[in-house]
């Protein structure tokens, strides 16, 4: 996706062209909508501060020249037009103050705004994603990349052109004064600003591709970090004593990491500062010319004030000027990352019918086929089987055979390569995601234990919508949690998780337990489907789980536990995707086959 940081050496940077200033003007359009008013403010101060500087600057010749008049002359009206002079001078820079400052407040509203506005559009866009998208390595760089930078780099490049335009706006002010003086000193500025751009442009595309080069490093590193500091792994860091190698790794990325940063910004500093003083050596002759020629009469001492005032100014603004275009080079090349992610194409998910053309058909896998990307064998091969209303079907097999592959492409949540799924006779991708949604109830392995109240754990189910006491009650209930909701401090109030001050850990049943509940939110659901849903249970809860009356609900049950099975009114065997064996318990066992094998292996662990 990125380009190896180790080419920066050699590699000149291209520059953005048409599609950079695309790229500007959609940024600028996000300004324009998230706070209108606001930019406009900034534009107008922005102006403001461009101009007042030159007024300051010929205002300070006329003062040195009143000075010099009123010496020559000692007459009090020119005496009182220097004092007047000095308080227009006072005056412009007073104000002067306030816009900067003004501009500051403003700058830093836009600022938090704007870092808002963009990481609700990169959450819109991640939870726009199918699954198969948001699974993307690719997909995944880029939105991280993109959040990392979220608060800044479209700022910055909109700050860069409001600076620009105020640069530009000084610019042109002074080189006009310069003109109207010594011309060919409008050469001498120009010049003098050229060799801090060109060096500033040229470590821009070095910069970017280092940066983003080592994202996966750092990936690496922050999930070294959470290993070190987080809950979850606390048990076996300590147990089996990982933390010393941990650090060692963490500390090595970092030494890597430092090492070719620090290089980079020798290289920057050395450049840059060899750069600066050819930048410094032309102003400097541009002095010595002006004051030689001031003492040969020329220039009054007033215009040597104002032309040395603006030799430094316009220097410092034609380097101001070309640092925002280079700094604007690489919030650009960020920014394009940007909106190539938001520019990805997505599913319409909420586009769609709500019902299918024969009701009560129920669920259908037709000859389905899917392989993940980069995988050579299919997770599911020429699957197929109905599940008709109130039908319990069971599925078997060992670990990566396909389970929840198909599962996943049960609830919608992947698209199959070959055949298809149907739902009362219509394909899956043809349904409304949310009528979809409503039919099925689904509680997926791993589960998501939410570091929320218990009661969003459970109104997750729901999209976190608050959930009807009555509906709520009953969720809890067929999830076997009524005990846990009356024994936690707090209810259903109750915050889980340690890394709240007054937050609860669960264990690996009563996370479970909440799980299922989520599952039975969904009281329109007609589906239901229960990846090891008893697999952190106690046996007692187990057995309580599988005795319950679905009210009519057709269940796809995944269990390691065979005799979970046993009331099934169907089981598929899977083996490597494919269809090993079909039947009920009973018929499967007098079949002595795959299913008879794991279940005799079973039921001898407990003889």
């Amino acid at each position: 996706m990125t380009d190896d940081p180790t080419d920066a050496e050699s590699a000149w940077p291209a520059w953005p062209g048409r599609q950079g200033l695309r790229q500007a003007w959609r940024t600028l359009g996000i300004v324009a909508h998230t706070r209108p008013g606001l930019a406009v403010a900034i534009a107008v101060f922005t102006v403001a501060a461009a101009l007042l500087p030159p007024a300051a600057l010929y205002v300070s010749k006329l003062i040195v020249d009143g000075v010099v008049t009123a010496i020559e002359s000692g007459a009090a009206a020119d005496r009182n037009a220097a004092l007047v002079w000095v308080a227009v001078e006072s005056g412009l820079l007073a104000v002067l103050l306030a816009v900067r400052r003004i501009l500051v407040f403003l700058k830093g509203q836009l600022h938090a705004e704007l870092g808002f506005a963009v990481s609700d559009m990169i959450l819109a866009k991640a939870d726009a994603f199918s699954l198969a998208q948001i699974e993307d390595a690719e997909i995944q760089e880029r939105i991280i990349l993109a959040r990392q930078f979220a608060a800044s780099r479209p700022y910055n490049l909109v700050n860069r052109i409001f600076e620009a335009a105020q640069h530009g706006l000084t610019l042109v002010s002074i080189l006009v004064l310069l003109a109207a003086h010594a011309p060919w000193l409008v050469a001498l500025v120009v010049l003098g600003g050229l060799p801090v751009f060109i060096g500033n442009l040229r470590f821009s595309g070095d910069a970017y591709r280092f940066y983003t080069g080592r994202t996966p490093q750092m990936r690496e590193r922050s999930y070294l970090e959470s290993l070190l500091t987080q809950e979850g792994s606390a048990r076996e860091r300590l147990h089996f004593g990982l933390g010393p190698e941990l650090r060692r790794r963490f500390s090595a990325l970092f030494e890597a990491l430092h090492g070719e940063d620090t290089r980079l910004k020798a290289r920057q500093t050395f450049f840059g500062s060899a750069l600066g003083l050819t930048g410094a050596a032309v102003f400097l002759g541009g002095k010595l010319w002006i004051v030689a020629v001031t003492i040969a009469g020329r220039f009054t001492l007033g215009e040597m004030t104002m032309l040395v005032g603006l030799l430094k100014q316009g220097q410092a603004g034609v380097n101001n000027l070309l640092s925002s275009f280079a700094g604007s080079y690489e919030d650009l090349l960020y920014v394009a990352s940007l909106f190539t992610l938001l520019d990805m194409p997505v599913e319409d998910r909420e586009a769609g019918a709500a019902a299918g053309p024969l009701p009560g058909d129920g669920l259908r896998f037709e000859n389905v086929g899917f392989t993940y990307p980069g995988r050579a064998r299919p997770a599911l091969d020429n699957v197929s089987f109905h599940l008709p209303p109130g039908c319990r079907l069971g599925l078997v097999g060992a670990n990566g055979s396909g389970k929840t592959t198909l599962v996943k492409l049960a609830a919608g949540l992947y698209m199959p390569d070959t055949g298809r799924v149907t739902l009362d006779g219509l394909d899956l991708k043809h349904w409304n995601g949310a009528a979809l949604r409503a039919r099925i109830g689904a509680m997926f392995q791993p589960h998501v234990n939410y570091k929320l109240t218990l009661k969003d754990n459970i109104a997750a189910g729901a999209g976190l919508a608050e959930p009807d006491p009555g509906r709520l009650d009953r969720a809890i209930e067929r999830g076997l949690a009524t005990d846990l909701v009356r024994d936690l401090p707090g209810g259903l109030e109750a915050r889980l998780s340690k890394r709240f001050l007054d937050g609860l850990e669960l264990s690996g049943g009563q996370w479970q337990r909440l799980a299922m509940a989520r599952a039975h939110l969904n009281e329109t659901a007609d589906i239901l489907i229960l990846d090891e849903p008893t697999a952190a249970m106690d046996a007692a809860a187990e057995a309580e789980f599988m005795a319950r009356d679905l009210g009519g609900k057709s269940l796809i049950l995944i269990s390691h536990r065979l005799a979970n099975l046993r009331s099934a009114d169907v089981i598929l065997v899977l083996e490597k995707g494919r269809i090993a064996e079909c039947g009920e318990h009973d018929a499967l066992i007098a079949a002595g086959g795959v299913y008879a094998d794991l279940f005799e292996t079973q039921a001898e662990a407990y003889r």
